[in-house]
């Protein structure tokens, strides 16, 4: 059985996220449930292989991007002050609680990976960074294009920071094939519409 099936905070904690999201004022479509789903997905694998706090890696998987519906590029400090009170209602064990807002509050791109000291708040991180890979990566991807946020001839590169930000080998070694994926992809897609 998944950890995820098994770890009593997942369903109170998603619920929980998924009702500030009714309530939020600036909801980023590409940050919403199924988003926090995938990054806990990838958490659990690297939790088990790296015998890191379970109850700690779903709350700050669950409760990462709560800033980020505020508009807030820059939102981990944001999150954390968000996800304290939530934990605080449910009793979260209070000895944890410190660790869920240190991975939380750690997790932006320009947070000095050298501080970045728990090993959740690195799997948070590479988690995080991981879903910009793949097909669902693609899809975010076009979505931010899409939304002006981001220039086609910027997504390689942003692609090759996350890739070489990632913390942890395992990471490298889960993430490997989605990256190659999304980077040919889009060195396809550029050189198609350069063509047209």
């Amino acid at each position: 059985m998944s950890l995820m099936k098994r770890n009593k905070w997942y369903k109170i904690l998603l619920k929980e996220a998924e009702m500030y999201l009714k309530k939020a004022p600036k909801v980023s479509p590409v940050h919403k449930s199924d988003h926090l789903k995938r990054v806990w997905k990838r958490s659990e694998i690297l939790c088990k292989s790296l015998n890191c706090d379970p109850d700690v890696m779903v709350a700050a998987c669950l409760l990462h991007d709560l800033g980020r519906h505020h508009g807030l590029e820059i939102h981990g400090r944001k999150s954390a002050e968000l996800a304290k009170p939530i934990l605080e209602r449910h009793n979260f064990p209070r000895d944890k609680i410190p660790k869920v807002l240190d991975a939380i509050a750690q997790h932006d791109y320009n947070f000095p990976p050298a501080e970045r000291k728990s090993i959740e708040s690195k799997i948070l991180y590479d988690a995080d960074k991981m879903d910009a890979f793949g097909t669902v990566g693609i899809y975010r991807h076009l979505l931010f294009i899409e939304a002006g946020r981001i220039r086609m001839n910027e997504v390689i590169p942003l692609l090759e920071k996350r890739w070489t930000g990632l913390t942890l080998i395992e990471s490298r070694k889960i993430a490997k094939e989605d990256y190659e994926y999304t980077v040919n992809f889009f060195k396809s897609l550029q050189k198609e519409l350069k063509e047209a």
